[in-house]
Parts: C-alpha cells; structure tokens; sequence
C-alpha cells in the first residue's frame, strides 16, 4: 500500500512542475553531459559506482534507470534529485522535492517495497536494492484499454499513429486550437493517421458545454459530426450559441445549413438523444486522467504543447520510433 506520504509527493510535483526542458522523451543526442561520468553505449558510470542505464526507442530516449549506492549507512538523496532533475528536465522544480522524500525516514516502507508515481509529464518509479537506491523515468503513457473506441473519428480503424483530441465546445483554448492549431498540423501528420474527437464538457465552468456536445452527437447520427463540429467553432457562429441563455435555436439554424434531416435532428436534440454518448465520454475523461481541455494524446501519451505541432509532431515520431 502507498502510503499518505507517497500521495502527497505526487500531488505536490503535479501542482508544481509545469512545462520541462525534456531529457527523457527528447532525442538521445539532447542529453547534457553528465560532469563525471563516462558513456559507454547506454551505460553511464559515475563517481561512487553510481550508474544511469539509458534505453532508446529510435533515436529518443525511453527511459533511464538510476542505481545510487548508499554512502556512509545513508541514501545519496541529493544525487538522486539532482539526477532525477537533469534527466526529467524538471531541474530545481523536481530535485529538492524528491531528495527531501528520499530522506525523510517515514517513507522507509514505501521505498523499500517500490513506488511508482506520476510526476509531470512522466512516471517515476523508486526502490530500495540491496543497500542502495534504484530510480527509473519514462514519458507517462495513458494504456490503450484506458481509452473508448471513438465513434467520431477520421482515418483508418488501425492505424499506426492514433491522436485523440478531448474537447470542450465551449472552452476557448478549444476555440484557439480548433481554427489555429488544427488546420497547420493536420496536413503535417503522416499518411493513414487517425484522428479522434472525445467528448469532455466541462458543465462547471461553460454551461452550453454540454449542449453542443450532446447537439453533434445528433448530427453524428446524420453522419455529419465533422462539419456540425467545425460549424459550432466558426467564430461568429461560436460568439453566439456560448454566449445564449438557450443555444438549441443556433444548433437548429447550423443543423438547417448543413442539410440535417430537421425532424429527426429536432427529435434528437429534445430527447437528448446523445446524452448516453457524451456521458460515455466523460466516464472515459476520468478513466484517462483527462481533466483539461483541450488534451490531445498522440497514442497513450499527452501532448506538453497542444498549441504548438512542433510539440505534436515530435510526439509521433517518438511513437513511430524515428
């Protein structure tokens, strides 16, 4: 069992860290020179037999294994976070924290029988061996089962890059992403992508969320998810309906333009015909871990910068592994 302690620390490096000048994730060439150590093949020696076993998928760096020996009947604490700081990219944001957790004697149990937590973009495990201290890092990865098979979706059913968008209708980084972002990064992505849209209305903070998601599932019923959906983020279009006191009159006017069957469109809006849809959708959100939007993952692992491609990209290629 993790204990409270354990908990907090990850509470406390996911409120903290932020953006990272990422090692782990980044090509292996990008790794800093370590003063003192030398580099044979993925295998790096330090002083006191500390050693940092490094593996790459393709040219990026996947994960690195610290084993730190103890010194004078005590865990080199301050190594460790200054190692876990280099090579997370994390630096003084992650260092102390975790060399003060290292030390503190009432987290002997926890060390002792392994811990892994989430820390920022990664997940950091740690463990007593023998008389020393073993720490790895690698990108965290969101496993496939976590994820629902999307209903909107373009691209092939088996692709070998899956990126999956969860949105909020309302949201205005949603906005941002949809008419900047997205028309510069989808003619970037490699051939036979896919693309999915997830549903994630946040009710609490944009109350016509909700309606528009549940708005495009009818229009997915029609088969006209994508134009409903582009439609709903046209600026002027978008300015209107999140602004209303009752937004079904513009979802009926976009529903017109588009050629939807009315009846059956106004059917399903006055039933709430794709309330089991987003529902689904929310219950995934949480499954993920997705608590923000816009949150875009390329496979299982989350985009830093969704408003940059460069930042989207790279994450293909990592996933491709070249």
């Amino acid at each position: 069992m993790i204990r409270f302690a354990t908990l907090a620390l990850s509470c406390l490096l996911s409120a903290v860290l932020g953006a990272a000048q990422a090692q782990v994730g980044e090509p292996s060439r990008t790794l800093p020179t370590l003063e003192g150590y030398t580099r044979t093949g993925n295998l790096l020696t330090g002083p006191g037999d500390r050693r940092i076993v490094l593996t790459n998928r393709g040219p990026y760096l996947a994960s690195a294994t610290v084993t730190l020996p103890k010194l004078d009947a005590q865990l080199d604490a301050t190594a460790a976070g200054q190692l876990l700081g280099v090579l997370s990219g994390y630096g003084e944001r992650i260092g102390p924290v975790y060399s003060q957790y290292l030390s503190d004697s009432r987290n002997a149990a926890d060390l002792k029988a392994g811990t892994t937590i989430q820390a920022g973009r990664y997940d950091l495990s740690t463990k007593l061996v023998g008389a020393g201290l073993s720490f790895s890092v690698r990108l965290h990865e969101v496993p496939a089962s976590a994820f629902v098979a999307a209903q909107n979706a373009l691209g092939p059913a088996k692709a070998a890059v899956v990126l999956r968008l969860f949105s909020d209708f309302q949201c205005p980084y949603c906005e941002q992403f949809e008419t900047q972002t997205w028309p510069t990064l989808r003619p970037l992505l490699p051939a036979g992508s896919r693309f999915e849209f997830h549903q994630l209305p946040l009710e609490g903070l944009h109350p016509n969320a909700r309606a528009a998601a549940e708005a495009s599932e009818c229009a997915a019923a029609q088969g006209q998810f994508w134009a409903f959906k582009d439609a709903l983020f046209v600026p002027a279009s978008w300015a209107l309906w999140t602004k209303s006191g009752n937004p079904a009159p513009e979802f009926l006017k976009i529903a017109q333009t588009l050629g939807l069957g009315g009846g059956a469109f106004n059917a399903c809006l006055a039933s709430r015909g794709g309330k089991a849809a987003v529902d689904a959708g929310l219950r995934e959100a949480e499954a993920v871990g997705a608590n923000a939007t816009p949150s875009l993952y390329v496979g299982g692992y989350l985009v830093d910068n969704i408003y940059d491609p460069a930042s989207t990209l790279k994450l293909v290629q990592y996933v491709l592994g070249r």
